[in-house]
């Protein structure tokens, strides 16, 4: 008996090792996906680069009013999780030119970079109040605030797609520094432009009156698929479908280089996407028939059918390459 007992214990155990081997393996294929890139060395010594950066808000908190000073910084891939894994953070994706501020005047000497070689023992960290980067260059995005609405980004409530303008121009030369926007900002319809198209209708059917087809939108299949559909109409009209093109640019970056607006329409750029109400005349705005005269000169319609698509006076304009 002491003997069968033993096999049954070592059989459990067996199956206990069998699924913690199991669970760890799974455990490391999901850190392996959320965490892809190694990151045991911050970028700071290979200098500016166009790199994924974040914005530490536990260290540099951000004033409620956008008009205050604030001194903004960011980090590096591996210095977010190194040395601020257990801060709050914001994503910014890729900003070029930028070395990472870890380590640097910008963050506080309580939060020092542990992936840094420190310069006065040559041994890596801690390093803080190190001289910071003089070529960085912050937009509003470091304080957690994007597109020409300025929102404060909340994960947990934002709802549609944004996209990352190609970034021509910093927000001192009139560009936006490589911000993300709203699609329904671009067109001018506002943030509430989404909450509008969505506003529930007041039905008064009971569930015994609808139709087999709707009653089938309780399966979990048809619910995911239909989500799939609803995060489709997200974007507005006038606004060109996510796969159609690869780079955006907003009208402050063309307003700021202007010699990109030839290009639209032209092989590899879609034709310009237009605010919504914009002046309609050359009485309204001065520049618009020149505007529709140099489109016209790269094949997209007459200028009469370019007026009638109302365009704003600053020239919105989404630019991509269409394949």
């Amino acid at each position: 008996m002491e003997s069968q007992g033993s096999e049954t214990r070592k059989a459990r155990a067996d199956s206990h090792d069998s699924q913690t081997a199991s669970d760890q393996l799974q455990l490391e294929a999901d850190a392996r996906e959320a965490l892809p890139y190694a990151f045991d060395h911050c970028t700071q010594p290979l200098g500016p680069l166009r790199q994924n950066l974040f914005s530490c808000l536990t260290c540099n908190p951000p004033p409620s009013s956008p008009s205050d000073p604030y001194t903004p910084a960011g980090v590096c891939y591996s210095c977010s999780i190194a040395c601020h894994g257990e801060h709050e953070l914001v994503e910014l994706f890729n900003k070029r030119n930028f070395t990472c501020d870890c380590g640097s005047t910008r963050l506080p000497a309580t939060s020092p970079c542990t992936l840094r070689i420190d310069p006065a023992t040559g041994v890596k960290g801690p390093v803080h109040s190190q001289p910071a980067a003089l070529h960085n260059i912050y937009n509003q995005n470091f304080r957690n605030r994007f597109c020409g609405c300025g929102e404060l980004y909340d994960a947990h409530t934002e709802k549609g797609t944004m996209f990352q303008c190609l970034g021509l121009a910093d927000e001192e030369n009139g560009g936006c520094g490589e911000d993300w926007w709203h699609p329904e900002c671009i067109l001018g319809f506002g943030r509430d432009w989404s909450s509008k198209q969505h506003k529930p209708q007041p039905d008064s059917k009971s569930k015994e009156d609808l139709p087999n087809s709707t009653l089938e939108d309780n399966n979990p299949r048809h619910q995911e698929e239909n989500n799939d559909e609803d995060e489709e109409e997200d974007l507005p009209p006038g606004f060109p479908k996510e796969d159609d093109f690869e780079t955006f640019l907003c009208y402050k970056c063309t307003a700021a280089h202007p010699w990109i607006r030839r290009y639209a329409s032209s092989t590899g750029f879609l034709p310009p996407v237009l605010k919504a109400g914009g002046p309609i005349s050359s009485e309204e705005n001065p520049d618009l028939l020149r505007w529709a005269k140099e489109y016209h000169a790269a094949g997209e319609g007459t200028p009469e059918q370019l007026l009638a698509l109302k365009p704003r006076a600053d020239d919105e304009v989404v630019n991509g390459n269409s394949g």
